[in-house]
C-alpha cells in the first residue's frame, strides 16, 4: 500500500479537485490517501530568517503554524502530489507558501531527498499561459531538493463545471496519467 500525500492548492472545490479525482481513481485501490486542502492551513510565508539551516536532523523551522504537520506528513509519504490551479501565470498563493516552505526540509539531512513529487495544474487558458512556468518552478525545485520529480498532467484549457465533468477524454487522460503514477510508485 503506498501513501500519497495530496496537497490541494485551490481555494475551492472545483476542476481541479474533480481532476485530482480521476487521477486518484487511477492509480486504483489500496492506497491511503491523506487530502490536505492549503486554503484551510495556517500556513505562513517564508521568512528567509535560515533558521532550518541550524538543524541537520528535523525541518528546523522558526514558524509554529501548520507547515509542521505537514513536513511530518511530506517525510512520510510515497507520493507528493500537488494540485493548483493556476492563477496569475502560475500556483496559487496557498500553493506556493506551502512550496517555499518545503525549503526547511531540503537542508541539513535533506528529508525530502528521494521523496517522489507529482503535479497536477488546471488553467483556464492554454497549457502556456502559466501552467509552463509552474512545470518549470516544480521541476527545478525537484532537481534542487533532490526529490524524483515524476511528471505533472496540465488540462488546458480545462473547460468548467458540468462540461468537464462531462468530457470523457480529460477523465481517461486523466487516469492514465494516475496509472502511470501507480507504476512508478511500484518501481
Amino acid at each position: 500500500m503506498n501513501h500519497i500525500l495530496v496537497l490541494e492548492g485551490s481555494p475551492r472545490k472545483g476542476n481541479t479537485s474533480v481532476v485530482t479525482d480521476w487521477v486518484l481513481a487511477g492509480m486504483g485501490r489500496g492506497n491511503k490517501v491523506t487530502r490536505v486542502r492549503l486554503c484551510e492551513q495556517h500556513i505562513q510565508p517564508c521568512q528567509e530568517c535560515f533558521t532550518c539551516t541550524d538543524s541537520k536532523k528535523k525541518a528546523g523551522c522558526a514558524q509554529d503554524d501548520d507547515m509542521v504537520e505537514l513536513y511530518d506528513k511530506m517525510i512520510d509519504a510515497d507520493l507528493v502530489l500537488w494540485t493548483s490551479p493556476i492563477f496569475c501565470w502560475n500556483v496559487t498563493a496557498q500553493t506556493k507558501m506551502a512550496l517555499d516552505r518545503t525549503f526547511a526540509l531540503l537542508t541539513g539531512e535533506e528529508l525530502l531527498k528521494d521523496s517522489k513529487w507529482a503535479l497536477v495544474l488546471t488553467a483556464g487558458g492554454d497549457a502556456f499561459d502559466g501552467a509552463d512556468l509552474a512545470v518549470e518552478m516544480f521541476r527545478r525545485q525537484c532537481r534542487y531538493g533532490g526529490m524524483k520529480y515524476l511528471g505533472q498532467h496540465v488540462v488546458a484549457p480545462c473547460p468548467d463545471g458540468m462540461e468537464l465533468k462531462k468530457s470523457v477524454v480529460l477523465k481517461t487522460q486523466a487516469k492514465k496519467f494516475g496509472k502511470e503514477m501507480a507504476k512508478a510508485l511500484r518501481g
